[in-house]
């Protein structure tokens, strides 16, 4: 493993340790020991990003509150 792959997979791997975990594209971020700053994170990260799909994952309760571009915009009809 080359050192430039070695920052990526400690921060994977630092962001799997708390409860709530928030990914982007997929992507872990950051984790948070509660919900509440987990998604304060995502919707600022979104409202930076607003083409992203961002993931809070609660790791304890196996499921997960997908936020952002998970589908394409309505186009107008005429």
């Amino acid at each position: 493993m080359s050192n430039d792959q070695q920052p990526a997979r400690q921060l994977a791997k630092r962001a799997q340790m708390a409860r709530y975990v928030v990914s982007v594209d997929g992507q872990p971020k950051s984790s948070f020991d509660t919900r509440e700053p987990a998604e304060a994170e995502a919707k600022r990260i979104l409202d930076k990003f607003p083409v992203v799909t961002v993931k809070v994952q609660d790791s304890e309760a196996d499921s997960a509150k997908t936020l952002g571009a998970t589908s394409a915009p309505e186009e107008p009809q005429d």
